[in-house]
């Protein structure tokens, strides 16, 4: 299983607010990705191939009920993807930080996998008012009783378990609370607004869509 770096799986089905949410995340993955280097051991540690790992599939992992979502339950993961995102705000070229930081996890397929969704408020610079969103990474425990962050998922395996997991009601509750509010920042501040066409235009320049 590999990786680079940062965020978030789409859903299929989307309302025009849904597609405005998911496309800032998007966009915020391409633009911090594109400007950012992050720590380069840590990128290396996340790329490092596993190959002989031993994998023990969860059982009812697929099942919301047997794989609820859950609030900060692992001590280690929230450091590490806390420091994760606070790089992000310090290396990015148009945020100035992720605040106000909540992490929801799932099991991933395999045990000692996880599929971590972030919640946050992006402080665009220059801009007051801050943008709510809602990123993903897969976390793998490490070798050394800590754990690495796989924030590109590339294993089509594993991006397919994401998307799946993503259906889940309770994970769709969170989406449509954090769309919801990110809805509610844009209609209350024209700055912010022309802030997110700007990004828009610069990372549809960047992709040629």
């Amino acid at each position: 299983m590999e990786g680079t770096k940062r965020d978030c799986p789409s859903v299929r089905r989307r309302s025009k607010g849904g597609y405005l949410l998911v496309f800032l995340v998007a966009l915020a993955a391409a633009l911090v990705a594109a400007g950012s280097s992050l720590t380069e051991a840590k990128v290396q540690k996340a790329q490092k191939t596993t190959s002989d790992r031993l994998y023990v599939e969860n059982r009812g992992c697929e099942v919301m009920e047997l794989n609820p979502l859950r609030t900060e339950e692992y001590p280690e993961i929230t450091e590490a993807v806390r420091e994760y995102y606070r790089q992000q705000g310090e290396e990015a070229s148009f945020a100035e930080s992720y605040d106000d930081i909540h992490i929801y996890t799932k099991e991933g397929r395999y045990r000692g996998t996880y599929v971590v969704f972030v919640a946050y408020d992006m402080k665009i610079k220059d801009i007051y008012t801050k943008v709510p969103g809602l990123g993903t990474v897969y976390v793998e425990d490490d070798e050394e009783g800590g754990c690495r962050i796989i924030a590109d998922v590339k294993d089509q395996e594993i991006k397919e378990y994401i998307q799946m997991v993503a259906q889940h009601e309770d994970v769709q509750k969170l989406m449509t609370k954090t769309q919801k509010a990110y809805q509610e920042a844009v209609r209350s501040d024209a700055l912010l607004q022309e802030a997110l066409l700007d990004l828009k235009n610069a990372y549809e320049n960047s992709t040629g869509s």
